[in-house]
């Protein structure tokens, strides 16, 4: 006797269904692990959308040619950031005391990176900003 399992017979119709079956399963998997490397991936720095206020600043370099105790109007200047301008704040250092706010932003935007006093720097906070980095120099 020749005994054959109802699984083993399969029509052609049965086996495309379960191709099909078996890409969505795929593609569903891949779509959930995309997902979770996504929603897992490391922590970045800090990075703060912000804008410089209505004065021009002066962008400061703290690092050359020696890196300074702290950051301050004694860091030699690099060149004028135009009042207005979109920047992103890095990460923050006490330093200076400007008007009263101790706190200098490390920026970055397209026309370079470095130092501003926070007095200058149109953040939504006075100060601090939570959430945002301290610079580790």
């Amino acid at each position: 006797m020749n005994f054959t399992s109802a699984t083993s017979r399969t029509s052609p119709r049965a086996g495309s269904r379960l191709r099909r079956a078996a890409t969505a399963v795929a593609l569903a998997t891949g779509t959930a692990a995309a997902l979770l490397t996504v929603t897992t991936a490391p922590a970045q720095a800090s990075w703060y959308n912000a804008s410089i206020g209505n004065t021009a600043v002066t962008l400061r370099d703290c690092y050359h040619p020696t890196k300074a105790a702290q950051p301050s109007q004694s860091c030699t200047a690099i060149k004028t950031v135009p009042a207005g301008t979109a920047v992103h704040i890095i990460c923050q250092h006490s330093g200076q005391t400007i008007y009263g706010d101790p706190v200098w932003n490390y920026i970055s935007y397209s026309g370079g990176e470095g130092y501003v006093a926070d007095y200058y720097t149109y953040t939504g906070y006075a100060n601090w900003i939570p959430g945002v980095d301290v610079c580790n120099y």
